[in-house]
């Protein structure tokens, strides 16, 4: 079952395949300390008031971070919780000083599309290399024009002997890069 291949391929270097927190942490860390993620990060979703970056903001196993806003006298925390974007974090455990050669696209899997496409909330997927100092990351616009343009594509994985279904945006203008010095 290809859940059971993606998780088993996750854990080469986890123990969890949904311990994502490295990637969180990586992602608080550009967030504080580069002014080029920083000015993307304003550009895209600017900076909406009474907010914080939070952990699972639709429930776990969904969608990794979301800026959320809050009340500082909620009756319930449910009831007074807003989401203004979201963000999706992962690892390209191939990727070490330099992004490999022979890859060309940037995937965005299928099953995350549902969490963003019928809202009009900012959406980023944010791709960290083996270290954690690098990162790529693409815009929900940039992934809708690619879905509108070639749809969803079912590709082969070899890491995980499996296909899988992916939106693939080349790595063009709309893929931006960040590195932390």
């Amino acid at each position: 079952m290809l859940s059971d291949k993606i998780r088993e391929c996750a854990t080469i270097d986890r123990a969890d395949s949904y311990n994502d927190k490295p990637e969180r942490t990586a992602l608080r860390t550009f967030l504080a300390n580069s002014p080029n993620f920083q000015s993307f990060w304003t550009d895209y979703f600017g900076t909406p008031q009474n907010t914080l970056l939070m952990d699972n903001p639709l429930g776990k196993y969904k969608v990794d971070l979301g800026i959320v806003e809050y009340d500082l006298k909620p009756k319930s925390w449910k009831q007074k919780c807003k989401v203004h974007g979201l963000i999706e974090v992962d690892v390209f455990h191939s990727w070490e000083s330099s992004y490999p050669s022979n890859y060309r696209y940037f995937h965005v899997l299928e099953r995350k599309l549902k969490y963003f496409m019928d809202s009009d909330m900012g959406y980023i997927t944010c791709t960290f290399n083996k270290y954690r100092n690098q990162m790529c990351c693409t815009t929900r616009e940039n992934i809708e024009k690619i879905l509108e343009q070639d749809g969803v594509k079912e590709i082969w994985m070899p890491k995980i002997q499996e296909y899988d279904r992916v939106v693939r945006c080349p790595l063009d203008e709309n893929i931006h890069w960040f590195k932390l010095n």
